[in-house]
């Protein structure tokens, strides 16, 4: 079974502005976005994008360089304007005026000046599309922190993920984690951890599964795959086969 049909397409131009601008790894950027390096990767590289040596470190700055970052920023300079003038990522940025002593404004606007409205509406939109907080926050231009606590408010926190027989049974029926983490908006490791915890498995193809139920019986096959019956005859129900003409004992 493939997981396409739940598969979100990349955000490219969201990929290359972490890459390229905030100087993220190509595994940050994955993480960020909900994919895999992989797809991070081969996504760059079909962009076009000239990729880091792996295990580069990033360029260093120059101590007069980081001195006028910090007076600009103290200034009210904005970080896309610093940013644009000393060829430097914003996170970059951030860290040197940190590094200073200076702290750091809400929302990236200048002292006296108004406030950036965070757009509530979008990002739950967003978050009811599937997208991580932290792709919301590189498509809002808001910190992740900021946008996790924004949903929290709206309530879209961290969604709880079913326990036992019900986790089984979506598992079963999704058919794979990443399907079923898509269904769930969360991450597929957060599934793959669930399903550990609980100690659910894969089960077989449907032909293995009536081929041990007519050797042992269903209970006795429940009991060797270390599931309920019900999910069994679910299992079975799903994939077409006559439940009933099957020995339960």
């Amino acid at each position: 079974m493939t997981d396409s049909p739940a598969r979100r397409a990349l955000d490219v131009a969201a990929a290359i502005r972490l890459y390229v601008d905030d100087e993220l790894t190509v595994r940050q950027v994955g993480q960020r976005l909900g994919f895999s390096h992989t797809a991070v990767h081969d996504a760059l590289v079909a962009a076009g994008v000239q990729l880091r040596p792996r295990g580069s470190r990033a360029k260093r700055i120059p101590a007069k360089t980081r001195a006028a970052i910090v007076a600009g920023y103290k200034a009210g300079e904005r970080t896309a304007v610093l940013r644009a003038r000393h060829q430097v990522s914003a996170q970059s940025i951030r860290n040197i005026v940190a590094e200073a002593g200076v702290p750091l404004r809400q929302g990236g606007c200048p002292p006296g000046g108004r406030r950036r409205r965070f757009d509530r509406d979008r990002a739950v939109l967003l978050a009811r599309q599937g997208w991580p907080a932290g792709a919301i926050a590189v498509m809002t231009g808001f910190s992740e922190g900021h946008v996790r606590r924004e949903l929290r408010a709206l309530g879209y926190g961290r969604r709880p993920i079913p326990a036992g027989e019900e986790l089984a049974m979506r598992y079963d029926r999704a058919g794979s984690i990443r399907a079923l983490a898509a269904e769930l908006g969360c991450s597929p490791g957060r599934v793959k951890n669930a399903l550990e915890r609980d100690g659910i498995r894969r089960l077989p193809k449907a032909a293995e599964l009536v081929a041990l139920v007519r050797e042992v019986g269903g209970r006795a096959a429940a009991a060797r795959l270390g599931c309920s019956l019900a999910r069994l005859r679910a299992a079975l129900e799903a994939a077409g086969v006559p439940v009933r003409a099957v020995p339960a004992a």
